[in-house]
């Protein structure tokens, strides 16, 4: 695996821990915490789509990276259509495998 896609997968790992201890019960109602959630969902799909660009069969063993990376997609240009719920769905989930998952492969 190459170092750039190793950094990837870490920035992935401390945004995806960081939302699990983060979204905690009406985090959609505290504005600040919200923007940061949703922030941190963005890093998560960057540095899959970072790694998609440049390693993809990585993501081979990530369930659903292109749900991820679309997610992404969405928080950043579909940013007046978030649906707070769908987002706090995604989290509950699909954080924990995604967790599990890139921790697997940084071994």
């Amino acid at each position: 695996m190459r170092l750039e896609t190793r950094q990837s997968l870490a920035d992935a790992l401390d945004a995806a821990e960081e939302v699990a201890h983060m979204a905690v019960p009406g985090w959609q109602e505290d504005r600040i915490l919200a923007l940061a959630v949703e922030r941190l969902l963005m890093i998560i799909g960057e540095a899959l789509a970072r790694i998609r660009a440049s390693e993809e069969i990585v993501l081979d063993d990530v369930t659903d990276a292109h749900k991820v990376i679309g997610m992404r997609n969405v928080l950043v240009h579909g940013y007046d259509s978030i649906n707070a719920s769908r987002l706090q769905d995604a989290i509950e989930r699909s954080l924990p495998r995604l967790i599990q998952e890139i921790r697997s492969l940084l071994g």
